[in-house]
């Protein structure tokens, strides 16, 4: 009988051991974040390109890790098929989605977002050099993944519902990000109240702190986000929606979108981002502090609230509303003189320009800008160096996003120069005002510009004499505020 005592006492125990462990939850493991990095970074994946056997790898895995973390399949599936036309080839792509539906009989028709583009750069023709994408961006997608598992325990299943996706073909232009917006229906875009994009979050010691960039078109997302901190650093708690990441197709039609990033740390977009130089300790205090944060948000009783701004915007999906942005530039230019009545043209010398662009953007392609700089114009001459100091203004019509072409009129004001060691007369001699065109392309991503500008003069550089046309081309690099 004692024995018969003691055996069930035993069953007991290991049965309450066993219903304990499933209400305790579950810590993010560091181990599992590396682990995912390290495979989606591999040479297996051949970089992940869009429509290459390693990218449909990658799908397969996320799959894997989704249902296994007890998800369940969003709209009758774990992915969206959807097509993209390049020239002539068509090229199928694939979001992987899945749900963790919320516990609250109300409030678990509205969703959180938690996405990361899994697609990245691929390989060289050669396959001898490929792209790893180790921080961009298989660390937001092992980072999702893991917030999957802790959101998927019973213990942690939140009030309010989230959809968990990784976004493919980001790097062709958030292509992924927005065919899963343009298919919402004005009801479905309603119930999303906020949307995380977690795109390159291996580097937090790099960076020291965690961007959120985007938080404050959630109303209280500020107070909330400083509250599970818990000693990490937050940077950029702003109101603007980062365009050049997936958080842009869902700012565009008012819905809060947040970019959790660490920053250009990594080699970006170079064979070398490899998975060993991340800051898998780091990664791990970026899921922690995520899954405390987006509980806080799921499970808040009180109304989600986007901001005035977002308001309209999702009034008005079709309007980006009005950004103004600014941002310091650098140029070093070569100059110089095309003697249009001659057989022959002057030898080109080094100048460089410095100042201030404003940007205004009035559609999601368009905008204009709007510069003051210092413009330092050279060109060889017969006495040596022929050179003007000049403020310039250029005025530009510009389309693109990651890739932007740019074309506009500039003016610039000679205020003084030497052609040799003779300075130059601009009361009788030299064209004090001139006009001209520019043209241009650039690459801007995050906060970065670096382009390929040209300037040809309308005029002469003589007020009176022969015709003889200034021209400039150089580099350009710029810092966005």
């Amino acid at each position: 009988m004692k024995k018969l005592i003691l055996s069930r006492l035993f069953v007991f125990a290991v049965l309450s051991l066993v219903s304990l462990q499933s209400l305790v939850a579950q810590d993010i493991s560091k181990d599992s974040l590396s682990k995912h990095v390290h495979y989606l970074a591999s040479e297996e994946l051949e970089g992940r390109g869009l429509g290459t056997a390693g990218k449909d790898k990658a799908t397969k895995f996320i799959v894997e890790q989704f249902r296994s973390a007890g998800l369940q399949p969003y709209q009758g599936g774990f992915i969206q098929d959807f097509e993209l036309t390049f020239s002539l080839a068509k090229v199928k792509a694939h979001n992987v989605w899945a749900f963790v539906e919320g516990s609250d009989p109300q409030l678990k028709s509205e969703l959180i977002v938690l996405g990361a583009h899994y697609d990245h750069l691929g390989y060289k023709k050669d396959r001898k050099v490929w792209y790893p994408g180790a921080d961009d961006n298989a660390s937001g997608v092992a980072t999702v993944i893991e917030l999957a598992k802790y959101f998927g325990e019973d213990v942690n299943r939140p009030k309010r519902s989230i959809l968990f996706i990784a976004f493919d073909a980001e790097e062709s232009g958030l292509l992924g990000a927005k065919h899963f917006v343009d298919k919402l229906s004005a009801e479905e875009r309603n119930k999303i109240k906020a949307m995380f994009s977690f795109d390159m979050v291996g580097m937090l010691s790099k960076n020291k702190g965690l961007v959120l960039k985007g938080v404050r078109t959630l109303g209280d997302g500020v107070e909330l986000a400083e509250q599970e901190a818990k000693g990490l650093n937050l940077l950029n708690l702003s109101d603007k929606i980062e365009e050049r990441t997936d958080t842009e197709p869902f700012g565009s039609v008012g819905i809060p979108a947040i970019h959790v990033f660490t920053g250009l740390k990594s080699p970006y977009h170079k064979p070398e981002d490899k998975a060993e130089l991340l800051d898998y300790d780091g990664m791990k205090e970026i899921a922690d502090f995520s899954a405390r944060f987006v509980g806080a948000l799921a499970n808040q009783q009180k109304e989600l609230v986007a901001t005035k701004k977002m308001q309209r915007l999702k009034e008005n999906p079709k309007s980006i509303g009005k950004p103004v942005t600014l941002a310091g530039m650098f140029q070093l230019n070569s100059g110089k003189h095309l003697y249009d009545d001659e057989f022959y043209d002057a030898k080109s010398d080094i100048g460089f320009s410095l100042g201030l662009q404003m940007e205004y953007r009035f559609k999601k392609l368009w905008a204009v800008d709007l510069g003051g700089y210092f413009n330092n114009n050279a060109s060889r001459s017969a006495e040596g160096r022929f050179e003007r100091n000049s403020l310039m203004v250029p005025m530009n019509l510009k389309f693109g996003s990651n890739v932007v072409i740019s074309a506009g009129p500039y003016y610039k004001y000679h205020f003084n120069g030497k052609n040799g060691n003779t300075d130059l007369d601009f009361e009788n001699t030299f064209r004090r005002d001139e006009w001209g065109y520019s043209l241009g392309v650039a690459v801007e991503v995050m906060n970065y510009h670096v382009g390929w500008i040209s300037r040809r003069s309308f005029h002469s550089i003589y007020s009176n004499g022969p015709k003889v046309i200034p021209i400039e081309n150089g580099v350009s690099l710029g810092w966005r505020f």
